[in-house]
């Protein structure tokens, strides 16, 4: 009897609303059996219709199944799966006839449970999937109730026939429109027949050491417009699962899932829920693919460097043959006309001279300019994100249908105000805020009121802020398997291809410098400097005086950069080391004087009363301040005791 291992992730992918749901639970009955049980359900009806049905079935499966499992320990899976799937139903059903809203309020649901660690069970209504990975291949376990399939299934049309339909792809079954439902409890292994794969389904499947079980709406396997490709391969999913474990697996596909969204297309929500055997290997999988990795980042590097130097050598060896020819009938050339060049130098020479006495005679003394006041902040378009400004002036708006590249020219700054909380929940009037530093390149993926998500590319250089937002920033860095998550503020600079430094001032900082490894975690007021295909650091080091110079600059542009520096706590470095050398030089003074009292501050005694008042002595009158400490202080600015 093998221990299953759960896990689960949702995201809304390109969508305003997340109408899916899923979830994963471990229930021992009272008569000893084990069940791990997860499902998944994608909402229909769109904003909070979607969301409440896949909810409300999601929690009426549940309590459905302990019900039962409190009546009667003995029921086979195989119908406690089907009689929660249809309660979940009329559940959907009833509250949708409650609010009079029909076929607007529905979802699809695919459920699965392992039985004692070792027997897997499915239910299924809809066009959700369930996947099976055994032995590195990937094999889908539920077919979808669309209108070609019905129709195949009952008999009533061909393959052909129903493919070729205009409503092939319409789903049939669904939860809430009807109270009663058909159940699908079909394993759809080796077969696409209806009645074979609910007899298949009826015995369950034996499970191995290191299967996995996938549960997922559609907008994970769905192929995009832009792309005509899905967002992550079936042997993408099946390394992951093969390497990873629970919700890390799921984070991992979820993870490759988001980063593949072509910008500006309103992709499906994503959710997947996870059931694995245990399987000591998994770790070293791991192990071995990022070994592969690093191996194949350096044969890229080598590639690279190899035709940077051909792209250098061969223009610089034509150009080299080119000066050599040049050099030698050029020189025949020059020597026959450089009496009459050097006249006619002479003679462009003083007209151009007079010209420019002319033109000077006749320009005008400029008027000064007036000052422009500063530009009213507009208020919020349609599917805003973000507003990108220049200093206080704003420059552009992000928004859903124009997730445009944000570029800082070289010589310039941008300040991002990420504006989608604000316009989004009426109560938060404060932003999460980017600073670009000159050739930064970064792009928005997905902002929800919890999270923003963006893609930065080789070069840039920034701090985030995430204020209201409270899962904060994860950051992806162009071309390489590295997340960088914030919540709070850090400074990044994406230094090369396979470089970059990460600058902890206030908050939560990590670092996951592969898919679906683990974060690198480090402290506010530390730095991690990362290199690919080197060992990353476990703990941060102190952050140096110039990076502490640099992002007070890049804040201290506009107002409200100067209220984020005091937030972060960006120190003016300058200013503090300026603060620090008045100090100790008037330390030093002071030491100085205390140890080294002049003569002419000790007043002589008269001849007299030397005779007569005071006995003959050759020490000097004792200091003030104590010697030692003075001398300290001495040493503290840079000065030797005397």
């Amino acid at each position: 009897m093998s221990q299953i291992l759960l896990g689960s992730d949702s995201n809304p992918g390109g969508r305003k609303y997340n109408e899916d749901r899923c979830a994963t639970t471990n229930i021992v009955t009272s008569g000893g059996r084990k069940l791990a049980v997860a499902v998944v359900c994608d909402g229909v009806g769109g904003e909070a219709r979607g969301e409440r049905a896949a909810q409300l079935a999601i929690d009426t499966f549940f309590s459905a199944i302990r019900r039962s499992l409190g009546d009667d320990d003995k029921m086979e899976t195989i119908r406690l799966l089907g009689n929660a799937l249809k309660e979940a139903n009329y559940a959907v059903f009833a509250e949708a006839t409650r609010l009079d809203l029909g076929e607007r309020m529905a979802c699809t649901m695919v459920a699965a449970a392992v039985e004692n660690g070792e027997r897997l069970f499915i239910a299924n209504a809809g066009d959700s999937r369930i996947y099976l990975s055994h032995k590195g291949k990937l094999a889908q376990l539920t077919r979808d109730h669309t209108f070609a399939n019905v129709m195949v299934w009952t008999g009533k049309m061909s393959a052909e026939a129903a493919a070729a339909n205009p409503d092939a792809n319409r789903v049939m079954r669904v939860l809430g429109i009807k109270d009663s439902i058909q159940v699908d409890n079909g394993i759809y292994l080796d077969t696409t027949d209806y009645g074979a794969a609910n007899e298949l389904g009826r015995d369950g499947i034996l499970l191995e050491l290191g299967d996995s079980v996938l549960l997922c709406t559609d907008g994970l396997i769905k192929k995009t417009f832009a792309t005509n490709q899905r967002l992550v391969t079936d042997e993408e999913i099946v390394r992951l699962l093969n390497t990873q474990e629970g919700d890390k697996a799921a984070r991992s596909i979820m993870s490759i899932a988001l980063g593949r969204i072509p910008v500006g297309e309103e992709v499906d929500n994503i959710t997947l829920a996870i059931l694995q055997t245990e399987d000591p290997s998994r770790s070293l999988n791991e192990a071995n693919f990022q070994q592969q990795v690093v191996q194949t980042h350096q044969r890229d590097q080598g590639r690279r460097a190899i035709l940077v130097a051909l792209a250098v050598a061969v223009p610089m060896g034509f150009l080299l043959i080119v000066a050599l020819a040049l050099l030698f009938f050029g020189y025949t050339f020059f020597t026959g006309i450089t009496a009459g060049t050097a006249t006619s130098l002479a003679q462009a020479t003083g007209v151009a001279f007079a010209q420019t006495q002319t033109v000077a005679a006749f320009t005008p003394t400029p008027e000064p300019t007036s000052t422009l006041p500063p530009t009213a902040v507009p208020t919020a378009v349609s599917g805003e994100i973000a507003k990108v400004f220049r200093g206080d002036s704003q420059l552009d708006i992000v928004t859903d249908e124009k997730r445009q590249l944000i570029v800082a020219p070289p010589s310039e700054t941008r300040y991002v105000a990420v504006t989608y909380l604000r316009y989004n929940a009426p109560e938060i009037t404060a932003d999460g805020n980017i600073y670009l530093q000159g050739n930064t390149q970064l792009q928005f993926e997905v902002v929800t009121e919890k999270l923003i998500q963006l893609t930065l590319l080789t070069g840039s250089d920034i701090v985030v802020q995430t204020g209201p937002y409270s899962r904060g920033a994860e950051i992806r860095l162009a071309n390489l398997p590295v997340t960088v998550a914030i919540r709070g503020c850090m400074g990044l600079a994406f230094v090369t291809d396979n470089s970059f430094t990460a600058t902890c001032f206030d908050g939560e900082c990590g670092i996951s410098t592969q898919i679906g490894a683990e974060s690198i975690h480090f402290d506010k007021s530390t730095q991690l400097q990362i290199e690919i295909d080197k060992p990353s650091p476990t703990t941060g080091s102190p952050i140096p005086s110039n990076d502490f110079a640099k992002y007070w600059t890049l804040l201290s542009q506009n107002g409200v950069g100067k209220e984020d520096i005091k937030a972060c706590g960006i120190t003016n470095v300058a200013a503090t080391q300026s603060a620090a050398a008045t100090f100790q030089s008037n330390a030093a003074k002071t030491a100085r004087a205390a140890i080294t009292p002049t003569l002419e501050a000790t007043p002589l005694p008269a001849a007299a009363d030397i005779a007569t008042t005071a006995p003959p002595t050759d020490t000097l009158p004792a200091p003030t301040l104590d010697a030692t400490a003075a001398c300290a202080a001495l040493q503290l600015a840079g000065t030797p005791c005397p």
